[in-house]
Order: structure tokens, then C-alpha cells, then sequence
């Protein structure tokens, strides 16, 4: 083997970091280039480095696309409808044979370039003795750059690994590799061959990234970059992932505190959504110029739905690869002319029969016949930003951190078990969402809700509330549960390999510590 020829992801990421700036696709501007002689030595260059990193979010293969789209076609809520013969292999969970059919191995590498910039910008803060640089630009940095690590980071673990908790003991090869130095020359990069830390270890260095951006971060800081009230979101979810249920509590007590008042109502929920940014959001990776269009191709909208404007069918644009599954439209409420079945949504054009009145179904239209028989899409993401295909993406919302508070508190045996509040959020939730419903013969049945019961509807509404936002597979995953996806397809259980996916070939090829996943 030619170790010059053989060079693994993460060798190669760490060179071109440094010497060559941030990925042309990238950029938007040519202050996020990053010259090699001048790197990481002015305030300027900070400021270019940090936003590179921001960048490499908005990756096709990560909020792009994929860390959205393919949650939901591996799990219950996304049906593939071949009109352009994308996420076909997700949808079926078609691999290991077909091993392109997964979350890619690009994750891997563009999160390791990203972390690895990180860590470079973060040792590089402490040297900057420039009078022009204050106390509030190292802060504003360095918690940026934690909050950034630690998003990059659980995207790495909850994808490549089991989930704390929900571990099938014979096929787990640990977390990811973790590594909080910057590698910043050739051969430092070769050398460079840890082992995958601990799954546990992963999640505490996520918790302690999280919890250092919180003390450095601003609420007030746009959600467009990382804020205080978006790093306490996330510590809840993060700790929601762990089964820390009383640290799940804590930080989501302290962001409902921060932002209960960003939680939207049955009478402004759908115009949320038609807004370039929804209000409810707290951190969200922004596609704001024309260079950044994914275009139509893989972007979220030509990949939920073929509508140009919501409600006008006569004008086709995406493809609407994926659409919801029979299960979702009825946890939805939406009941089709023919009923819920495969021939009235999939075989003949689709036509909506009743709906509830669960509001949320209203960002769930037909779609056009402009790319083969009309199905019902999902228009959460409709070229928001005043183009087609342009779309913040929401990472984390208020509404999720309710349901990871009624979560932690809603679980039989977690110790900070409380029925009546976990059963106050999931209403919050529901009197937000279902017009009319105090007083309601759903709020009746809810009333009565206990233990399994009323984990279960709380699991059921993070499905219909997160349903198309890139979370089911993971909730599906970290619970330990098989993936229930008939009549469309067959069921994927809990123990097959095909729950994780491969790691790069190239970084096993050089690095004799790092272990694939089981089945590959």
C-alpha cells in the first residue's frame, strides 16, 4: 500500500484546511476564504474562519439536504415516489449491499474538516494580542466555535453510532473519533490515528462544548449564528439522547424560560412557516444568497414536493421525491378520498378526503401531476427566502424542546417522573397546534393519559410535530425501536446492521485502530 496515495478523509480535510482556505463551493463571499499566510492572525480572519465553518453546514450531504431528508425516508414518515429516482435506496433501506444508500461518508469528512478548522480557530483566539480585539470578540468567538463543535459532533455520533441506552452490545464499535487539537501540518495528519472513543465520552464532550458556549453566548445573538438560547436547546435535546433525563429538564426548564413566548398558535403556525425564517426557530443554518441554491436537484423543496407556491398545482418546479407514508398522513389527520391506502395515495393521482383539526396537516397539500400521478407533499420548505429552492432549515425550535421536557418527564422510571406536569407540556403543545381543543373530546382523552400511554403520545407528536425536519430515524433509533414501515416496505429491526452506516474506506485503510461498522 502507497501510504502517499492511501492518505485517509481526515488527513487530507486538515491540510486543505489550512492551505488552502475554505471549499469554493462554499463560500459566499471572499471574506470567508481564508489565506494561508495570514490565517487565523487577524480579527478579520477569525471572523472569515468562523463563518467557513458555518458554511459547511449548508452541504448537500448534511442541512442541505441529507441530515434532513434521509431521517425521515430510513424511518416511518417518507415514501420515495421514483419521479426522479432519488432517495429510492434510503427509503427501502437498501444496503448494506448498495452502500450509497445511507447517510454518506461526506458527513464524515466535511464534519472533520469542520472541527478540525474549529480547533485550529480556537487555539489561534488566545494568541491575538491585537488592541482592536475585546473581551466580548473573544466570547463572541469562542462560544461560537464550542456551539459549532458541538452541533458537528452529535450530528457525527447519532449518525455513525448507537445512541446511549439503545446499544445492540454485539455490533457496537464505539462513538467517533475525538479529537480537540488542531492538526495543522502533513505529517502531524498521517500520524493521526485514534481509535472511536466511547459513545458516552462523545456525548460528554458534546455536553461540555455545549455547556461552554452557553456561559459565552448572548440570547440576543441572531439565529442565523450560535446563541444562548440555542445552545440550552440543544444541551436539553443532547441530554434527551443520553437518557439524562433530570439534565434534560434542567435545560429545557431554562430555554422555555428564555423563549416560551417564541411558541406559535393555531392562528399563526402556517404563516411561520411561509416566513424566510419561522418564528419558533432558535438556531437555523440560513441560505440567504443565490450562489448558496442547492438547486433542483437535491434541495429540500424539489425533494418534499413539486409545488412552486403553495395551493397552485398548475405550476411544477421540484420533484417531490419524498413524500409522507400512510402512517404519517393519518397521525397527521388527513384522510384520503378512498381512505388511507397505497392505491389512493400512490397508485392514481391523490385527493384529500378530511382533515382534523390539527393545523399542522395544513403544510401537507396535493402536489402537481407535472412529474407523474399527484401525491400529498410536504411544503414546510417552499423556496422561503423569496427563491425557489432557497430555505433556511430550522436545527432545533421552541416547540421540540416542550417535547423534550414532556420526555424526560413523561418516562416511566426517570427520575424526574411527573405525569401531571409532563401531560401540562404535551397540552401546551396540543392547544398550540389542534383548533378548538381545550375543552375538546381529544383533551378528554389526553386527560386521561398515564404512564406507557402518555410516553406514547408524546412520542407521537414529536412525529407529527417534527415530521419532514430530519429528527424520526433518530427518535426511532435512540428509543430502540424497530422500523415499522408497512404496507410500503419492510420492516427494518432494531438489530440489523443496516441501523448505521459505513465509515470512510480510506481512514480504515491507514488507520488500523479505527473499526468499521458491523455489516460492512
Amino acid at each position: 500500500m502507497n501510504r502517499l496515495i492511501n492518505i485517509p478523509c481526515l488527513a487530507i480535510i486538515v491540510i486543505a484546511l489550512i492551505f488552502c482556505g475554505c471549499k469554493k463551493q462554499l463560500e459566499t463571499a471572499p471574506r470567508q476564504s481564508v489565506n494561508d499566510q495570514t490565517a487565523l492572525t487577524s480579527k478579520e480572519n477569525i471572523d472569515a474562519s468562523i463563518t467557513g465553518i458555518y458554511a459547511r453546514l449548508k452541504n448537500a450531504r448534511q442541512y442541505g439536504r441529507d441530515m434532513i431528508t434521509h431521517p425521515e425516508a430510513l424511518a416511518d414518515n417518507g415514501f420515495a415516489t421514483n419521479k426522479s429516482g432519488r432517495l429510492l435506496g434510503e427509503s427501502a433501506n437498501n444496503f448494506p449491499t448498495q452502500t450509497a444508500n445511507q447517510f454518506t461518508t461526506t458527513i464524515w469528512s466535511n464534519s472533520y474538516a469542520a472541527i478540525n478548522q474549529i480547533n485550529l480557530t480556537l487555539e489561534a483566539i488566545p494568541n491575538l494580542n491585537l488592541p482592536t480585539i475585546t473581551q466580548v470578540d473573544r466570547n463572541r468567538w469562542n462560544g461560537q466555535l464550542y456551539f459549532l463543535r458541538g452541533l458537528y459532533y452529535f450530528d457525527l455520533v447519532r449518525v455513525y453510532a448507537y445512541i446511549p441506552g439503545a446499544v445492540v452490545a454485539s455490533q457496537d464499535k464505539g462513538g467517533v473519533i475525538l479529537s480537540t487539537k488542531g492538526i495543522s501540518n502533513f505529517q502531524d495528519a498521517l500520524n493521526f490515528q485514534p481509535a472511536r472513543a466511547p459513545i458516552d465520552s462523545v456525548y460528554i464532550q458534546i455536553v461540555n462544548d455545549l455547556t461552554n458556549a452557553n456561559s459565552l453566548l448572548l440570547s440576543t445573538a441572531s439565529v442565523n449564528t450560535a446563541n444562548k438560547i440555542a445552545a440550552q436547546a440543544l444541551l436539553a435535546k443532547v441530554n434527551l439522547y443520553r437518557k439524562n433525563y433530570s439534565e434534560a429538564k434542567r435545560w429545557a426548564d431554562s430555554c422555555i424560560t428564555l423563549a416560551s413566548s417564541k411558541l406559535t398558535n393555531t392562528g399563526n403556525y402556517i404563516n411561520n412557516w411561509r416566513a424566510a425564517t419561522n418564528s419558533e426557530t432558535m438556531f437555523q443554518v440560513a441560505f440567504l444568497a443565490a450562489s448558496e441554491n442547492i438547486g433542483v436537484n437535491e434541495s429540500l423543496q424539489t425533494s418534499f414536493t413539486t409545488l412552486v407556491t403553495p395551493g397552485i398545482t398548475t405550476q411544477t418546479g421540484g420533484f417531490g421525491d419524498l413524500v409522507p407514508t400512510l402512517t404519517l398522513l393519518t397521525d397527521l389527520g388527513i384522510t384520503l378520498v378512498g381512505g388511507n391506502t397505497s392505491t389512493s395515495n400512490f397508485a392514481v393521482n391523490a385527493s384529500i378526503a378530511s382533515r382534523s383539526s390539527d393545523i399542522r396537516n395544513l403544510l401537507f397539500e396535493v402536489g402537481t401531476t407535472g412529474r407523474g400521478n399527484s401525491k400529498v407533499e410536504c411544503t414546510k420548505f417552499i423556496g422561503k427566502s423569496g427563491a425557489i429552492n432557497l430555505d433556511n432549515v430550522p436545527v432545533i425550535r421552541i416547540a421540540e424542546v416542550y417535547l423534550v421536557r414532556a420526555e424526560a418527564l413523561g418516562t416511566p422510571g426517570s427520575p424526574v417522573y411527573n405525569a401531571v406536569t409532563a401531560l401540562a407540556d404535551l397540552k401546551t403543545i396540543k392547544s398550540s397546534r389542534y383548533v378548538g381543543y381545550v375543552g375538546s373530546a381529544i383533551e378528554t382523552a389526553d386527560n386521561a393519559l398515564t404512564g406507557a400511554g402518555l410516553l406514547d403520545e408524546i412520542i407521537r407528536q414529536r412525529r407529527i410535530e417534527l415530521a419532514f425536519e430530519g429528527n424520526r430515524f433518530f427518535d426511532l433509533k435512540r428509543l430502540g425501536r424497530d422500523l415499522v414501515k408497512s404496507p410500503h416496505y419492510n420492516t427494518v429491526a432494531f438489530t440489523d446492521v443496516r441501523i448505521l452506516p459505513l465509515l470512510p474506506q480510506a481512514d480504515l485503510d491507514i488507520n488500523p485502530n479505527l473499526k468499521q461498522n458491523a455489516g460492512y
